[in-house]
């Protein structure tokens, strides 16, 4: 019909972030809530260049659309390509990430029942410090006891049940099981189409105590760690989203 204006399909602004966060844009969120501008420069380049490889696959024919969901992802997908990371791109990638935040955060739910979430970390080739514990690719090696009280400023992505435990990426790691109370903010990644395991679920920049440290019990487990998640910094008057670029 003439005049008609054709919609295409598009995810709503927490799918998207969602969608991109499951990626490679975990990095870059983490990166710039700890204000690490080297490694989220780095952690951006190498996504969006992967952005525009999918797009590429899209285009020659290697992935085909399937279903709305491909096309609402390929229409998305041109909105975080950049030729060049220059300063407008940087620009883009800060006020791109800020808007993620904020999205996830913002998604966020009390939880509706005690919770025992699960995290693996893995510990980095070379890594030996007494009394410190690897946490993430941001936290190599988090000091503290049983019984500390520490902050942790990132978006952490936990699981129902261990992740990946099994397999052998060459690395040992640490689990973390970390007691959620009933009421206190996540977001459970499970209704959403994209996710990297069952059960996944968020926690926010949170306040934690080290309850317990036990070991392991396998060669590669070193140390099995006890947290209690104690509540979002946001609580705290910390803002999480506001950050400027360095």
């Amino acid at each position: 019909m003439e005049g008609t204006t054709i919609v295409e399909p598009a995810f709503s602004p927490i799918e998207k972030t969602v969608s991109f966060y499951t990626r490679n844009d975990f990095a870059i969120l983490n990166n710039l809530l700890l204000g690490r501008w080297e490694d989220l420069w780095k952690s951006a380049f190498a996504a969006y260049q992967d952005n525009r490889g999918i797009m590429e696959e899209y285009e020659s024919g290697v992935r085909a659309i399937k279903s709305e969901y491909d096309r609402k992802w390929l229409n998305c997908l041109k909105e975080r390509l950049f030729d060049e990371l220059d300063g407008e791109a940087k620009r883009r990638v800060i006020e791109t990430a800020r808007a993620d935040i904020a999205n996830l955060l913002n998604a966020m739910e009390p939880a509706r029942e005690d919770l025992l979430l699960f995290r693996t970390a893995w510990i980095d080739t070379g890594f030996d410090a007494a009394g410190a514990y690897a946490y993430s690719a941001q936290y190599k090696a988090v000091p503290f006891t049983v019984g500390s009280v520490f902050n942790i400023e990132t978006i952490s992505s936990c699981s129902l049940t261990p992740y990946r435990e099994e397999e052998n990426v060459g690395s040992d790691f640490y689990r973390y099981e970390i007691h959620v109370p009933a009421g206190k903010s996540i977001l459970r990644l499970d209704p959403f189409v994209t996710h990297n395991e069952e059960g996944e679920v968020l926690l926010p920049p949170m306040r934690c105590r080290a309850s317990g440290i036990r070991s392991g019990g396998s060669p590669r487990r070193r140390g099995v760690i006890a947290l209690d998640y104690l509540g979002p910094l946001s609580e705290l008057g910390h803002s999480p989203a506001d950050q400027t670029a360095g």
